[in-house]
């Protein structure tokens, strides 16, 4: 000893020899048995702990590192070894190394509440239940002695001291605290450094080291301190420090997370709660700070009973406006389960509000018969548990009670559903209270009885309310109304919500009376109950939807019609001008199409918005669905009546409504057909064009079909070039889409384009619907004036003509020769059209009867032959023909 003495005075440590039996027992556990480290400066000397015993060290503190981190971090620790490696070692900045360790532990102030509303009830263990099991748990650790009290504010908390050192290294962290204790500083430092290089995770050199530089550079004190309060969680004492020095400096997050770790540890401590409202709301942040008063709660302790009051009345009024009742309610149980006997009568008002507001009836009793002297009688079954709820037999209201009181057991009987003693409330109320005085009272009564659907009993409050003064409302006659209506006196309730709707204009009370008067079909008082006037009244969508349903069950499509658009147009951009059409209709994008509309009205120096009716707000406005199914009809019924301007005026307008995006493509689908009906060949052509291009089956019989529709409809030339650059993007597009082209060469005159396309055409697809396309085309070239060899084209024309009739059925007949007769017609051979016109008069077949308004030719074959008989002077068979076979 006296050599490893000498050395260790020589630099400046002393080591102190004691008696073993000199220690006291319960002391002797604090020291370990610890082996001779050559300091720095001996030869050969060396502080690094032989790689065998490191290991074994490694092994020794992994349970206890883990144990310890687990319980408020997520990052493994060889995360943070290396993070708190590279922190000493210079290559991360102290700012880096704290955004890595807040990565996933930022701790929400509102986690509390999961602690303190989890729902009540369970088995409860008891204190000495809990200090058995910690006491257990600190043994497992090593501490036998149990966790050691710690004075924070003064509350005590529990801190438990965990042995993050091996046996050498604590020997090594007693002589660095040793060398900071004499003055060597630097020595001190290298120690702690050492220390943390082999036990990146160990708390207590950091500790060291915050205080060696607590003077001299304060900004690392605090940067030291946070890594040894991350590394040892559970020291409550640690934290509030590092929070007072955070507020000192104006660093406020810091504290405030200082604050919540440190709860997170002592959950009971007031104090430490306490602080953090208090900062937060220097902070301004009042939201949070409101959720903090909620989770202290529990926590106030009884001695602050007044500040637990009015604590909790100031979050029930906050959570109130909120519309937070059930919060509202568990902020002032929370305070009358601790300290009821400092709830003053406005309190106790306000918590059986809350309790009557959240459904709590039998508390809400129990109340009131502790702070009145209410007597409720039980009936007593002798098979019930002791503990369970018993059925209310009788109840004695004294003379002497607080009226709001009085109400609120009148309210909380009602709904306990305790009928047998409806008819002794409704007395009881009528004998005390003064119907002119506090008629608000008689309605709350009135309004839980027809929530209890007892709506004799109700009448029996609300009756004496129209017949007074003072209380003679809306409000209540609506409520007469209801319950009129409820028991089938229909007669009477009609009246009572005229009188509402002469008092005031409540929308309940008219959609009501409207539906009473449909009801005894007098459909034109339910529409008159339902009109609103737009130039003078703010208009409810509701309304107004529910007549526009009237309207069309009454028949009176016109006003359906106008009522409708009004409704859909508060979702709408009015278009004024063709140029807004296209833009609503060709723009995909909704507020590009809004960006144009709008720069379109810029530049025609128009208004954005028009004078529209102002609509209200409402929760019980028609859904989106229901206002699409209300779309539909008005779309029906414009056709019906062939408005198709309204039509197509109101397709486009829709497509301005950000409330039907969703509907799309059924718009863009309907635009197109209000185009055709409405003869618009630019927009029709527009549509037709890009559902076209947006369409992957190109080939689709469908879509063309409707693309040959809005050519034929519309009269618009401008396709060819389109299907020209169509064809070529996509030389395997079906050849009967080809057909479109030669038709398109064939009305403009082009016949030898229209001839080349339909032969190509015929030679693939055989068709006899193009034989006859190239017979008429071969028609056109041999009746042109300056056509050479007219009798070979004819002849190529007939020829052509049989392979049409030998290809069509025979059942086609009329149409066969009709056509036929049509080319000999054109050709001026008029004996064999006479022949082919007749043959196919004479031609029948069921088909022909049953749909004759699509195969019925006879009326264009006796045209064609009266003009033959008129041409050659024969009027007599021509008007023979007229007048048997055409009617005007």
């Amino acid at each position: 000893m006296s050599s490893a003495s000498g050395a260790s005075e020589q630099d400046g440590v002393v080591i102190e020899e004691l008696d073993e039996m000199q220690i006291d027992p319960d002391e002797r556990s604090e020291f370990v048995e610890a082996s001779s480290i050559p300091l720095f400066g001996e030869p050969g000397a060396s502080i690094i702990i032989p790689p065998q015993q490191r290991r074994r060290k490694r092994r020794s503190t992994a349970a206890s590192t883990s144990m310890s981190e687990s319980e408020t971090d997520d990052e493994s620790p060889q995360q943070k070894e290396m993070w708190i490696k590279k922190f000493i070692s210079g290559e991360m900045s102290y700012q880096e190394y704290q955004a890595k360790m807040q990565q996933g532990v930022d701790i929400e102030l509102e986690d509390e509440e999961e602690i303190v509303t989890r729902p009540r009830g369970g088995r409860k263990s008891s204190g000495f239940d809990k200090d058995y099991s910690t006491s257990r748990k600190d043994a497992l650790r090593g501490n036998l002695q149990g966790p050691q009290q710690v004075k924070v504010e003064g509350k005590a908390s529990m801190k438990r001291h965990r042995r993050m050192l091996p046996p050498a290294l604590q020997g090594l962290m007693g002589q660095a605290n040793l060398c900071y204790a004499r003055g060597d500083a630097e020595m001190a430092k290298q120690l702690c450094l050492e220390i943390v290089r082999q036990v990146p995770l160990a708390h207590e050199p950091f500790i060291t080291l915050a205080q060696i530089y607590e003077t001299e550079d304060p900004e690392k004190f605090l940067q030291f301190s946070l890594i040894a309060a991350h590394l040892n969680p559970s020291d409550v004492e640690q934290w509030v420090r590092i929070a007072e020095i955070s507020e000192e400096r104006g660093n406020l997050d810091q504290a405030l997370t200082c604050y919540s770790r440190a709860i997170k540890t002592d959950p009971k401590n007031f104090d430490l709660r306490m602080k953090r409202v208090q900062l937060l709301e220097k902070k301004g942040e009042e939201k949070q700070a409101f959720k903090c008063y909620f989770a202290m709660l529990p926590y106030i302790p009884k001695e602050r009973g007044e500040f637990l009051v009015e604590t909790a009345k100031r979050l029930a009024k906050k959570f109130h406006e909120e519309s937070n009742i059930t919060a509202a309610m568990e902020a002032m149980d929370r305070a009358y389960g601790c300290v009821p006997e400092l709830f003053s009568v406005e309190d106790i008002n306000l918590f059986l509000e809350l309790l009557i507001a959240t459904g709590n009836y039998r508390r809400a009793l129990d109340v009131l018969m502790v702070h009145t002297s209410v007597e409720v009688h039980e009936m007593v079954n002798e098979e019930d548990e002791p503990t369970s709820r018993r059925s209310i037999y009788t109840v004695v209201i004294p003379d002497v009670i607080i009226l709001d009181f009085r109400t609120k057991l009148a309210v909380v009987l009602i709904h306990l559903k305790c009928e047998h003693l409806f008819e002794m409330i409704v007395t009881n109320i009528l004998t005390n209270i003064n119907v002119e005085e506090a008629g608000d009272c008689y309605l709350d009564i009135a309004e839980s009885l027809m929530k209890e659907e007892s709506y004799h009993f109700a009448l029996k409050l609300l009756v004496p309310l129209i017949k007074s003064e003072n209380f003679s409302l809306a409000a209540v006659w609506l409520r007469y109304a209801d319950c009129l209506r409820a028991i089938g006196d229909y007669n009477e309730s009609i009246k009572a919500y005229k009188k509402v709707i002469s008092l005031a204009q409540h929308l309940d009370a008219r959609l009501t009376l409207s539906a009473l008067l449909k009801q005894q079909g007098n459909y034109e008082e339910a529409l008159k109950a339902l009109e609103q006037d737009p130039e003078t009244e703010v208009m409810d969508a509701e309304l107004l939807y529910e007549r526009c349903l009237m309207l069309k069950e009454v028949g009176k499509y016109d006003e359906f019609l106008s009522a409708g658009f009004m409704l859909l147009m508060r979702h709408c951009i009015p278009l004024r001008s063709r140029l807004e059409m296209g833009s609503a209709i060709s723009i995909v994008r909704y507020h590009e199409m809004i960006k144009s509309i709008q720069d379109i009205k810029v530049s025609r120096q128009e208004p954005f918005d028009e004078a529209a009716p102002e609509f209200s707000r409402s929760e019980n406005e028609p859904s989106i669905e229901a206002e699409w199914d209300l779309v539909l009809s008005l779309l029906q019924v414009a056709e019906v009546l062939k408005k198709f301007a309204f039509f197509q005026k109101l397709v486009f307008t829709l497509c301005t409504a950000k409330r039907f995006y969703s509907y799309r493509t059924e718009l863009q689908c309907l635009a197109l057909y209000g185009c055709l009906y409405n003869r618009d060949p630019v927009f029709a052509y527009n549509l037709i064009r890009d559902r076209v291009n947006r369409d992957k089956r190109l080939n689709n019989p469908r879509l063309w079909n409707l693309f040959n529709l809005v050519i034929l409809v519309t009269g618009d030339i401008r396709y060819n070039r389109y299907l020209m650059r169509l064809f070529e993007r996509l030389p395997k597009i079906d050849v009967n889409i080809r057909v479109l082209q030669a038709n398109y060469h064939l009305n403009a005159g082009t016949y030898k384009y229209a001839l080349n396309d339909y032969s190509k055409i015929y030679q693939k697809t055989n068709d006899p619907i193009h034989a006859l396309l190239i017979a008429v085309t071969l028609t056109q070239i041999a009746c042109q004036k300056f056509t050479t060899k007219k009798q070979a084209l004819a002849a190529q024309a007939i020829g052509f003509i049989e392979k049409y009739r030998k290809g069509r059925p025979s059942e086609l007949a009329n149409e066969i020769h009709y056509n036929i007769g049509r080319m000999y017609h054109q050709l001026g051979l008029h004996n064999m059209a006479v022949e082919h016109y007749k043959r196919a008069l004479e031609a029948t077949h069921p088909l022909i009867g049953e749909y004759p308004e699509y195969l019925d030719l006879r009326a264009e074959i006796a045209f064609n032959l009266s003009s033959i008989y008129r041409s050659n002077n024969n009027f007599e068979l021509a008007r023979k023909y007229m007048y048997e076979y055409i009617e005007i």
